[in-house]
């Protein structure tokens, strides 16, 4: 009897949140929700100088925290990002410039770079795709993380860490997810050299075109500015007809907080991409500052679905690019192509 009233009590009794836990640097796996926890740190992050707000864009060697496999086969789907203290509660996320999930073990679809497979920044939201659609992952790809912070709060912290919830499609899902890849579409990208540029006060844009190699489908897009930009647009140059139009989450003064998003495969198969069609995408900046806005940034990406999967350019570990790039980061132990690497996608 008071055993049954003791069970009764908690059940109707509020229930106190539990309190945070420190957080211990590491990854995790927690097979029956398909999640993967990863955490990295503890980072010191002072304040910045007022006016060097955007110096710490550019991410410097020594900016991997972590290292890890990808466990199991699976869809990656999405992800969700904390910035917490030394006690594991939560910290301003906009403290946090931007992190990149990077897949050594693939390449990107127009540079032979590793491939970044995930990204957040400034203070966007979570990333999460439909159960419908997924990045196809092998067991044993071998994964980074990078870190970039910008303190503008006016005081040091220490003890700072990024965890990052990882969530997956078991391999076995039926019916099978949709395999879709991310692809980066950048208004000024140079190999090997910043990819920032200035903008004058007004409005001002910027545009690159590019020839898809393979044929497929953008199921889901959205976009990259910094602050001052107003939106990102994808054009067919041949007919002059705009395909999709991304916004910025924008205060009156310019700053961005984020970028909308589109997902195309709603109520259809998604934005039609033909191999050899020339498009082009146009970053929009309105900076309504008397100041030139510095280090601004121009990016399309998306989820994009090849028509053939066994199609997209295979990684080069050895190719001067694919080296480079991750040299950069002070990488430089993942020249030789493992066992892996030669499975078939799921």
């Amino acid at each position: 009897m008071y055993a049954l009233a003791a069970v009764i009590a908690t059940l109707v009794m509020p229930q106190t949140e539990a309190p945070p836990q420190p957080p211990v640097a590491g990854v995790t796996v927690d097979a029956r929700r398909h999640l993967i926890s990863v955490v990295v740190g503890p980072f010191d992050v002072p304040a910045m100088p007022g006016g060097m707000e955007h110096e710490m864009h550019a991410e410097e060697p020594g900016t991997l925290p972590l290292e890890f496999n990808w466990p199991l086969d699976a869809w990656f789907r999405g992800y969700r990002s904390e910035v917490l203290d030394a006690r594991g509660a939560p910290l301003a996320h906009t403290l946090l410039h931007h992190f990149t999930l990077v897949n050594f073990d693939r390449r990107g679809l127009f540079v032979p770079v590793a491939e970044r497979i995930a990204s957040g920044s400034l203070a966007s939201e979570d990333a999460m795709a439909p159960k419908t659609i997924g990045a196809p992952m092998k067991a044993g790809q071998r994964l980074g993380v990078y870190v970039m912070w910008r303190n503008r709060t006016g005081r040091d912290y220490e003890g700072v860490y990024l965890r990052l919830t990882l969530t997956w499609s078991p391999a076995n899902l039926l019916p099978r997810p949709v395999s879709a890849l991310p692809v980066v579409l950048d208004v000024n990208y140079r190999p090997a050299e910043p990819n920032t540029f200035d903008v004058p006060p007004g409005r001002h844009e910027r545009s690159a075109e590019f020839v898809f190699p393979i044929s497929g489908r953008f199921l889901i897009a959205s976009g990259h500015l910094h602050d001052q930009g107003e939106s990102v647009r994808f054009e067919d140059v041949e007919s002059e007809r705009v395909l999709l139009e991304v916004q910025a989450h924008r205060s009156p003064d310019g700053t961005v907080h984020g970028v909308s998003r589109r997902l195309l495969a709603l109520w259809g198969r998604g934005l039609r991409i033909e191999a050899g069609r020339r498009y082009r995408v146009v970053a929009v900046y309105n900076n309504v500052t008397a100041d030139t806005a510095r280090h601004a940034m121009g990016e399309l990406v998306g989820a994009f679905a090849p028509d053939d999967m066994r199609k997209w350019p295979a990684v080069d570990y050895a190719d001067p690019s694919y080296v480079r790039d991750l040299a950069h980061y002070g990488v430089r132990e993942h020249a030789e192509v493992s066992e892996h690497t030669h499975h078939h996608m799921p």
